[in-house]
């Protein structure tokens, strides 16, 4: 009877500790599983990053923009340009990103509009570290932007 009881307090207390899965689109390209690869690339190289996407964003769309984005509080907006590279190791570098906004968002941390990108591009940077065989044009992308920001103030 105590296993039993156990058990169902388990599985009713279960959804409280886990994370709900990030709803993606099954349109474009093959756009779907790309995303579920870098995501599964997130969870493998940094737990931290990985953590702060699936605790800010619980849905991942696809926009035709110049940039990626964001919709407060859990949305990301993937630009189809992003996923037309074919890269995921950009893909993930774009959700980390974008995660790190919602972060910065649902946590109220008050910056101004360049420190925030900064901060953003700076979290993109330290997974890029982590990543083996990186595009060279990803982390000169990444760079070049720090370096931009940096100028700023």
């Amino acid at each position: 009877m105590c296993i039993k009881n156990a058990l169902i307090l388990l599985l009713v207390l279960f959804p409280l500790f886990s994370f709900s899965q990030i709803k993606i689109p099954n349109v474009g390209d093959e756009w779907k599983p790309e995303v579920d690869s870098a995501i599964s690339l997130i969870k493998k190289i940094d737990t931290s990053s990985y953590r702060i996407l699936i605790e800010n964003c619980n849905e991942i769309e696809f926009i035709v923009s110049n940039t990626s984005s964001t919709k407060p509080p859990h949305t990301i907006a993937i630009n189809t340009g992003d996923l037309k590279i074919k890269s995921i190791n950009n893909i993930a570098c774009v959700l980390v990103h974008e995660s790190y906004h919602l972060y910065i968002f649902n946590n109220r941390i008050f910056l101004t509009p360049n420190e925030e990108e900064l901060v953003c591009y700076n979290r993109e940077y330290r997974f890029l570290c982590k990543l083996s065989g990186i595009e060279d044009w990803l982390f000169n992308h990444v760079i070049t932007q720090i370096l931009k920001l940096r100028q700023g103030f």
